[in-house]
């Protein structure tokens, strides 16, 4: 007798090839995605169909949908909100143990980024440091920017899952903004940091790169304890 394949399972047999589609095409974060005519015509299924597996990659944040310009690939593709289930973690200890993760993973990150980091790379992080110094100049909340800048640090290494990592843990930099941003001096402080960590990454230093992120992580949990966050 033979199978009936359900709707829900051809949806994701579907959503499965336009997987394997965005990787072998190489696409982008920003990269627009084939309009739903287009699939249909490429893999012969029904636009129904095509609709569901859409939905289940939006779903997973690998594509997005822009009113009136079409579906694009997402800036993180497959990074979903709150992975690690932050949100229901224990909240009074979070910044402590999200510091500690940084502790035992960015400062090899940064030696990795000393040895490979390429022109563009270091641009970047110079841009960055750039656009903290004047959000802070103008009285803005500088987060954004300080995710990026680690984030950042963690592309010159060329890793592919490390620099897809670092967002998570990341999540401490915006915890610790609100402990740190009244403590006098913090923000000098970590563009100090920043600073040194760019210059290391820059002369290929990786010992350095390593020790200016563990001094930095150090500093900002004193930071944090001053503001009693920790």
């Amino acid at each position: 007798m033979k199978k009936i394949i359900s709707s829900r399972e051809l949806s994701v047999v579907a959503a499965e090839r336009l997987r394997e589609m965005i990787a072998a095409k190489d696409m982008k974060p920003g990269d627009q995605f084939p309009s739903e005519a287009e699939l249909v015509a490429m893999f012969g299924i029904a636009r129904s169909t095509v609709r569901e597996a859409i939905k289940l990659l939006t779903a997973e944040n690998i594509v997005e949908i822009r009113r009136g310009k079409g579906t694009f690939i997402t800036a993180n593709p497959g990074m979903v909100k709150d992975p690690l289930g932050l949100n229901f973690a224990n909240q009074k200890n979070l910044l402590k143990s999200l510091m500690e993760t940084r502790m035992m993973i960015e400062p090899q990150i940064a030696y990795l980024a000393a040895q490979r980091a390429k022109p563009e790379n270091l641009q970047k992080l110079r841009m960055i440091i750039e656009k903290m110094q004047e959000a802070n100049k103008q009285n803005i909340d500088y987060t954004q920017y300080d995710v990026e800048f680690h984030t950042a640090v963690a592309e010159c290494t060329q890793n592919d899952v490390l620099h897809r990592i670092l967002p998570i843990i990341c999540e401490s930099i915006r915890e610790g903004y609100l402990e740190t941003v009244n403590v006098e001096g913090s923000f000098q402080r970590a563009i100090i940091s920043h600073n040194n960590i760019y210059e290391a990454i820059k002369k290929g230093g990786a010992e350095q790169a390593k020790l200016e992120t563990e001094k930095h992580l150090r500093q900002t949990l004193e930071d944090s304890k001053i503001n009693g966050g920790l």
